[in-house]
């Protein structure tokens, strides 16, 4: 720990029992949660920022989002359900005598902690970063404000980084009518979530909106004598812009974990399954707590709100003793969306396996959404399996034209959560409706679990 405080010299003590640190996704789950199977304690949540955006709704701002406040985090819930809310930063937790200390000096007394510190921008080192026009992709309200100005008054944006940030941002700069060029340093876009052939599908659907990509390559230096003019890329190649976007992912925000002494991993606070940290009245959830794969085993740098949230639950759940509720592990289910092209994926990829010298079973399916396929809102949906070699799976990839792809992902994500075999997937029950889903005969996450059991050639049924 930093340092350990005596009560007598906090001019302002306030003695709550669950104390949360951060006010995210994360740490609203984890106030909320707390009250709803705690309801007895006394719950306060400590946020830096007046004004929190909706993290996942930050590329939006860019053109489908007018005013910054309507996608504003509200706390009304917390304060309806007795949580007190305040508005300050922690600087300082004396572990010893459980006091959190913050930058006004005010003193907050605790039974249980939880750390939600969050996430910080990931900005790599640029030649002209610094210039006017270059904008850091950040979740702080005024970086946003600054993003939208810039992005809407510029005519050509060059975007760092094909993650599901600069994707969302291209995809939103292409309805305001910019030139858009994309720079990714891998061979395909989305390359750590997607496999190849799912990529490519997000790839072509930008190119076809006049979207550039430029893979394999990065940003060499930023050019301009005031502001963005052009950039360079590793290969010499020059492109002219007028601004520049760096999307190049985040990093946890550790500097209060390691200041305090707990224990940190590759990727953020080290926990365990009930998301306790190496001092056991501290928990950590969110962006800030490192991640373990459920079937890689090993850990991961994945930061999504709705991971947090449910980090924040398990983290409640336990936080006096209750070992009912616990996360064996992150499969990672994401979503998203670019121009029509709805695509998705939860667990592990070929990719993934492949570097892991794991052995599956892939199981493929295209179907039609509706019954008869002419019914409005019909479209084709695509399915990919992945399965051991014993028949559990462990991947999924789904892509499509219509928003039921999230929920697909979904179910499927639930699927490898309980480690689901092919058998229970080809057994699998489920509702139809010709204006709702496919076929009664055409369901395809069974259609595709049929694929792959061919493949692995299991007879047990036989």
């Amino acid at each position: 720990m930093s340092y350990t405080l005596e009560k007598s010299k906090c001019p302002s003590l306030a003695k709550y029992d669950v104390v949360v640190v951060g006010g995210g996704p994360g740490g609203i789950a984890a106030a909320l949660t707390v009250k709803i199977m705690y309801s007895s304690k006394s719950v306060v949540l400590i946020k830096r920022d007046e004004k929190t955006l909706i993290p996942c709704a930050i590329p939006y701002t860019v053109a489908s989002i007018d005013k910054h406040d309507k996608s504003l985090i509200s706390y009304s819930g917390l304060l309806a359900q007795g949580i007190n809310v305040v508005t300050d930063t922690v600087v300082d937790i004396d572990r010893q005598n459980k006091i959190v200390i913050t930058a006004s000096g005010n003193c907050y007394e605790y039974d249980k902690l939880v750390l939600a510190t969050g996430s910080i921008s990931n900005v790599p080192a640029i030649e002209g970063i610094d210039l006017r026009n270059v904008v850091i992709v950040s979740k702080k309200y005024e970086d946003v404000v600054f993003m939208q100005e810039i992005l809407r008054k510029s005519n050509k944006v060059a975007i760092l980084g094909c993650g599901f940030i600069g994707i969302e941002i291209a995809d939103e700069l292409v309805k305001l009518g910019k030139k858009v060029t994309i720079i990714e340093i891998l061979p395909h876009c989305l390359l750590t979530n997607f496999d190849e052939d799912f990529a490519i599908k997000v790839e072509e659907m930008l190119r076809r909106e006049g979207v550039e990509i430029k893979t394999g390559r990065t940003i060499k230096r930023i050019h301009g004598l005031n502001k963005v003019e052009s950039i360079e890329l590793d290969n010499g190649e020059k492109i002219e812009v007028d601004a520049v976007v760096i999307a190049t992912g985040h990093k946890p925000n550790i500097d209060l974990a390691k200041k305090i002494g707990l224990a940190v991993g590759k990727y953020g606070v080290l926990v365990d399954e009930f998301m306790k940290t190496s001092d056991h009245n501290i928990f950590a959830v969110g962006d800030v707590a490192e991640k373990k794969h459920l079937v890689l085993k090993e850990s991961i740098p994945l930061m999504l709100s709705s991971i947090a949230c449910i980090e924040a639950r398990v983290a409640a759940a336990n936080i006096y003793g209750d070992k009912k509720v616990m996360l064996e592990g992150i499969v990672g289910v994401v979503v998203t969306k670019v121009k029509d092209l709805v695509i998705g994926c939860t667990g592990s990829t070929e990719n993934m396996l492949k570097k892991k010298g794991i052995d599956y079973v892939v199981g493929r399916a295209k179907t039609i959404n509706r019954h008869p396929f002419f019914l409005p809102g019909a479209c084709e949906i695509e399915v990919k399996l992945i399965f051991s070699n014993q028949g559990i799976l462990i991947g999924a990839q789904v892509s499509g034209y219509r928003n039921e792809v999230a929920e697909i992902v979904n179910t499927l994500a639930l699927a490898i959560q309980n480690k689901m075999s092919i058998y229970e997937l080809i057994a699998m029950q489920y509702g139809t409706q010709p204006m709702l889903t496919a076929s009664p005969l055409s369901n395809p996450i069974v259609l595709a679990a049929l694929d792959a059991y061919k493949k692995l050639k299991l007879n047990s049924w036989e």
